[in-house]
């Protein structure tokens, strides 16, 4: 699992909810495009994501397409407070099958993620 963001709170928040639902595999964190891209390339079985839009450097479709490209079948989704159409846009356009706006309430994040999650460990 990757997690690229570059707030520690929402890292924070995504790993307790994959510990939550019983995630027990490797997690890598990447709090930059760059991290990001450096993990995609040291493990490209890498399955599932949870990627930012506005992460450093480059955006969090950057990193969507270029996992995207390297593992097709990885299902990744954009976690990110801006919840604009023209990011979920981008973010569709370049392989994300999810959009979880972090700014709706807590509790609907929280469901959201869960659900997902639910639907990509069960497969």
């Amino acid at each position: 699992f990757l997690i690229a963001d570059d707030s520690t709170e929402k890292i924070a928040m995504l790993q307790s909810l994959l510990e939550s639902v019983g995630w027990r595999g490797t997690t890598y964190i990447a709090q930059t495009t760059e991290e990001a891209m450096k993990w995609i390339d040291l493990d490209p079985t890498i399955c599932f994501a949870f990627v930012d839009y506005y992460i450093p450097a480059k955006n969090g479709p950057a990193v969507i397409k270029y996992l995207k490209d390297i593992r097709p079948t990885a299902r990744i989704a954009l976690v990110s407070s801006s919840g604009t159409e023209t990011n979920a846009h981008e973010a569709r356009e370049a392989g994300a099958e999810a959009i979880i706006c972090t700014s709706d309430p807590m509790d609907q994040v929280e469901f959201k993620v869960k659900e997902i999650l639910g639907d990509w460990l069960m497969q």
